[in-house]
């Protein structure tokens, strides 16, 4: 609520600033607090000082007034935080490198028709099946090409369905 000195001041005021009218009786939370913050009230005699002389005396201790203190114990934020630093450093030199990474090996489909040509025993439709299958899975190709050849047949009708994905 807006405290003035009496009625006729205010009338004047509205009168003045129309858009004021609403505030005579609108009660503002905090008001003691806001006006001890933003008054214009402050030390004008001997011993006043600005904010700024405030901070500066601060920052130049005397030696006798500075005690001996051992030094902080580091936080677990900070040595989160530290971590984290170190982590990005790694992180940021290994993608510098210049090397660059090697391809995945991939088999061409030709060679693994070919393979499959050789497999004495097999009909059209078991090769079809058989090259979709490792064509789909190269771990699939190397484990059937480190087969001996009587065992290779058995080992391509039974691959699972599940590696045609």
């Amino acid at each position: 609520m807006v405290m003035v000195d009496s009625d006729e001041v205010w009338s004047r005021y509205v009168e003045a600033k129309k858009d004021a009218r609403g505030y005579r009786t609108k009660v503002v939370k905090n008001w003691e607090a806001i006006a001890t913050i933003y008054s214009k009230d402050h030390a004008t005699g001997a011993g006043a000082r600005t904010g700024a002389e405030c901070v500066q005396e601060q920052d130049t201790p005397t030696a006798e007034e500075t005690p001996e203190v051992p030094p902080k114990r580091q936080r677990i934020g900070d040595a989160t935080l530290c971590m984290m630093g170190q982590m990005k450093t790694s992180f940021d030199e290994a993608l510098k490198t210049t090397e660059p990474l090697p391809m995945p090996k991939v088999t061409p489909p030709t060679e693994i028709l070919d393979a499959l040509k050789k497999v004495q025993g097999l009909g059209d439709s078991d090769i079809i099946t058989a090259y979709t299958k490792l064509t789909a899975n190269e771990r699939s190709f190397e484990s059937f090409m480190a087969l001996p050849e009587n065992l290779k047949k058995n080992y391509l009708l039974a691959l699972p369905r599940s590696l045609l994905g």
